[in-house]
């Protein structure tokens, strides 16, 4: 009976490693289709073509408002390292001080801006008044 049971964990083990192989690229594929699709972006159509509620979103953020487009955080959409989701180098560009401050945070470890503000959807922080003595 010993030797049956491991031959079943052997067997189990050996099945998960293969699934998990295979599912390693299968979640990889769909950031690759979104590159390989935003290279065929017809003349004439812009990100709000496709990703209309987005647009919205970020058409009411500070970001807009200050002019900010999809390609400054995003890149341009033919370029080979297009951002679907931005790296946090892409905010140090301009929020320096946040990105820093996030850095030195121990809590905040392996965390980006997007962690806890929402891409498209944020306010600006507001300084908080000082507590009453």
């Amino acid at each position: 009976m010993n030797r049956f049971g491991a031959r079943i964990f052997g067997l189990t083990l050996f099945v998960f490693l293969v699934l998990a192989v295979a599912v390693q690229p299968a979640m990889a594929q769909p950031d690759q289709a979104k590159h390989i699709f935003h290279r065929l972006i017809p003349a004439g159509d812009t990100c709000a073509s496709c990703h209309k509620a987005i647009y919205d979103q970020w058409k009411a953020s500070p970001h807009a408002t200050n002019g900010v487009e999809c390609t400054v955080c995003h890149g341009e959409t033919t370029a080979p390292d297009f951002a679907g989701t931005p790296g946090l180098s892409t905010c140090d560009n301009c929020h320096g001080d946040q990105v820093a401050q996030l850095k030195s945070d121990p809590f905040m470890k392996g965390k980006t801006c997007v962690s806890c503000h929402q891409a498209h959807i944020f306010v600006e922080h507001k300084k908080a008044a000082p507590a009453p003595k």
